[in-house]
């Protein structure tokens, strides 16, 4: 999905929407402080659409005036979306009222930490969680939104392939953790898939852990199960859980194997973030997150650590072939360690 605000005028919102269905138009959804105002169909011809190959009749454009919205010049939380996927596309705020920076927070969990995205939502102009929902295209259009200098966006996606969208435009934040408690917490939440929201783990992302997903189902706190466990792991279970986190900084795919010098690939990727932290040392990261979005200090959240990832965790690092699937990404994560402390 493409858009883009082409002009606020203050009486007067035109851009466009460009949906996934070639031939359709989309319609806009028009909200003032969450409360729907009014839908209508995205109808205003844009040929550049069509000539740029994006839209098979170019009627995706679309005008908010005060005969749709009365007193509009006045409304300051006129937020607008597109109606199918509910996907914010603009939304007005008082410049004072928000941070004037441009965030994205690389989500390395997989059980997502969406609790910090939504205390730093009232901060932003525009703001999307879990931009790896969308897809590679829509993702990108967020990053290339022109009419707004506040804007906070989330996603478990791989750097590469954004990086030309993220230079020097996009202050880019990381939490990571110890990859064994990364690797136990990810088994856990993969054993109990049918108790989780469809929010926490898509669609795609059931498809793509089916092997781990089955494999999890073996895997149990203590030594002997699951050395028995992973004496019986599938190629394809291995494939999906070796090296997240260096796959995540180093390829060009969340899917595909670390590429060749993957953790130096990995490591100048973060060294070019404007903040990372450990989960094991969260408050020095909140405090500055907090300071890098303006917030007074304590507003961010703590976040929950479970008994029983801790407990898996501590046998997982009893089993040599789970320091194999991790081997990478504990030498990603020791440097990385190494580094804040030293700079702290």
């Amino acid at each position: 999905m493409l858009f883009n605000i082409e002009a606020d005028r203050g009486n007067q919102i035109v851009g466009y929407l460009v949906p996934d269905d070639f031939t359709k138009s989309p319609t806009l959804r028009v909200r003032d402080s969450g409360s729907v105002l009014t839908e209508f169909p995205c109808l205003e011809e844009r040929p550049s659409l069509v000539a740029a190959g994006r839209h098979g009749t170019g009627r995706c454009g679309f005008t908010v005036d005060e005969s749709t919205v009365p007193s509009l010049a006045q409304n300051s939380g006129l937020e607008l979306y597109d109606a199918d996927t509910d996907i914010l596309i603009y939304r007005r705020r008082q410049t004072a009222d928000v941070t004037q920076e441009k965030i994205f927070r690389f989500e390395t969990h997989l059980f997502p930490l969406w609790r910090l995205d939504e205390h730093a939502e009232h901060k932003f102009q525009f703001f999307h969680k879990g931009v790896d929902r969308h897809g590679r295209e829509t993702a990108t259009q967020m990053l290339q939104l022109n009419n707004a200098s506040s804007i906070y966006l989330s996603g478990r996606v791989a750097f590469k392939p954004y990086e030309n969208h993220l230079h020097d435009r996009f202050r880019c934040i990381a939490l990571i953790q110890d990859p064994y408690v990364e690797l136990a917490e990810r088994l856990l939440m993969l054993k109990n898939v049918p108790k989780l929201s469809k929010q926490v783990l898509g669609p795609r992302d059931v498809i793509t852990y089916r092997s781990a997903i089955e494999f999890s189902q073996a895997v149990e706190p203590d030594e002997k199960s699951l050395l028995r466990a992973f004496d019986a792991i599938s190629k394809e279970a291995i494939a999906v859980l070796t090296n997240p986190m260096t796959r995540q900084f180093a390829g060009d795919s969340l899917d595909e194997p670390p590429p060749k010098g993957a953790v130096a690939r990995a490591l100048a990727s973060l060294s070019t973030f404007s903040l990372i932290g450990l989960r094991e040392d969260e408050d020095l990261f909140l405090d500055a997150l907090e300071a890098l979005m303006q917030l007074p200090t304590g507003a961010m959240p703590s976040l929950h650590s479970f008994s029983k990832v801790q407990d898996l965790a501590k046998c997982l690092r009893l089993v040599p072939e789970a320091e194999l699937l991790l081997e990478q990404d504990l030498e990603v994560y020791q440097t990385v360690r190494e580094a804040i402390e030293t700079a702290i």
